[in-house]
């Protein structure tokens, strides 16, 4: 059996962190997400792998090399573009899973059966499809409905040979792209798609909140490690669990549930609770840093500080593509993006989002994103 990976998308609901990564790329305690898929097929066996890429994809294919085939979405106009890209990889059964996804659990069953697809149970439908189903078999799928609570598409499929039939008589949608669900329906009238609910940890990695929320849950699951030529000074205070990359230098500092990459300084004074370090990053004096994400190349100056929680104890709001999210967390840091440089004595708000590139003076309160 084969299996395609759909990576091509931009993920802009999760810049700066996709400014200079595609979402697939991005680590989870320190390992690319779309690793963490590539395992979990071999595990079934399935070797023979495509990965559909587009927005940065030199990324992936410098990582993968000779891995994985490689085909290319010229047009990046939706789930269904994606999988026709792939269509000469189609002669034979597959699994398709979205690249933005992270599963921890077993897709026996889905393996098992042709013309399926995964769902899982969801408190909130209406940033997914809902997946309305009768005796374990597909009756429609329903785009970002309503807030209520059901079963959603978990972007895990196994199909048969005649899925690109389908795509090729799929058109626009009103969200002008042109979206596999559609083609799923169209098959469905034909061959009856399976439904199989999950019982693993799943996550689609939509927001960058979510993707804080998978570091934290493969913290618990690994607990402690630390890389090679890592110097952790003997009054430094970790808190598992922890993941240190190779190569850092943790001072004397407070370092708890949270995830260093390779190349960093965590230095004297400095605080980073439950947040993300990627690699080549400096948080090296006097420095507060929870609930966050700091991309790759940033330094932080002496004193500048990540504010995690609101006055008022509200609900920390994120700005996505314009719009004011609310992350349904009162614990809420910043999202920093790749080789920013923060000057000394810096206050960055909760929910700021800094872009890649940027220079923040000294002595600076950063209240809006940047």
């Amino acid at each position: 059996m084969k299996a395609i990976i759909l990576a091509a998308g931009k993920g802009e609901r999760l810049q700066p962190l996709t400014d200079y990564k595609p979402k697939a790329m991005l680590p989870v305690c320190n390992k690319p997400i779309i690793d963490y898929q590539i395992e979990m097929l071999r595990q079934y066996g399935i070797d023979e792998i495509a990965v559909v890429v587009g927005y940065l994809e030199k990324t992936m294919r410098d990582h993968l090399k000779d891995e994985v085939k490689f085909y290319r979405d010229d047009k990046i106009q939706g789930t269904a573009s994606a999988v026709h890209a792939a269509r000469n990889f189609i002669d034979d059964e597959f699994i398709l899973l979205y690249g933005d996804l992270f599963y921890d659990g077993s897709i026996d069953e889905v393996v098992k059966t042709p013309n399926s697809m995964a769902i899982v149970w969801n408190e909130d439908v209406s940033r997914y499809g809902e997946v309305i189903f009768q005796e374990g078999r597909l009756v429609s799928i329903r785009e970002k409905s309503g807030s209520n609570s059901g079963f959603v598409n978990a972007g895990i499929y196994h199909f048969d040979v005649n899925l690109p039939d389908f795509i090729e008589k799929t058109e626009k949608s009103e969200r002008g792209e042109f979206e596999l669900t559609d083609s799923i329906m169209m098959l469905n009238s034909v061959k009856n798609v399976k439904v199989i609910p999950l019982d693993g940890y799943w996550n689609d990695i939509g927001y960058p909140w979510d993707y804080l929320d998978v570091n934290m849950y493969m913290l618990n699951r690994i607990g402690f490690s630390v890389g090679e030529n890592t110097e952790i000074w003997s009054n430094a205070t970790i808190r598992k669990p922890a993941v240190i990359g190779d190569d850092c230098e943790i001072k004397n500092c407070v370092v708890e549930k949270s995830v260093v990459g390779d190349d960093c300084v965590v230095g004297e004074f400095s605080v980073v609770k439950r947040s993300v370090i990627m690699n080549e990053s400096n948080v090296p004096h006097l420095n507060y840093v929870a609930d966050s994400v700091v991309a790759e190349g940033c330094n932080l100056g002496a004193g500048a500080k990540i504010a995690n929680l609101r006055f008022d104890n509200e609900n920390v709001k994120v700005t996505i593509k314009g719009k004011r999210i609310d992350s349904g967390r009162r614990k809420l840091g910043a999202f920093i993006g790749y080789n920013v440089k923060i000057g000394i004595n810096v206050s960055i708000y909760p929910g700021v989002k800094i872009g890649s590139d940027t220079w923040i003076d000294p002595d600076t309160s950063v209240k809006r994103d940047v």
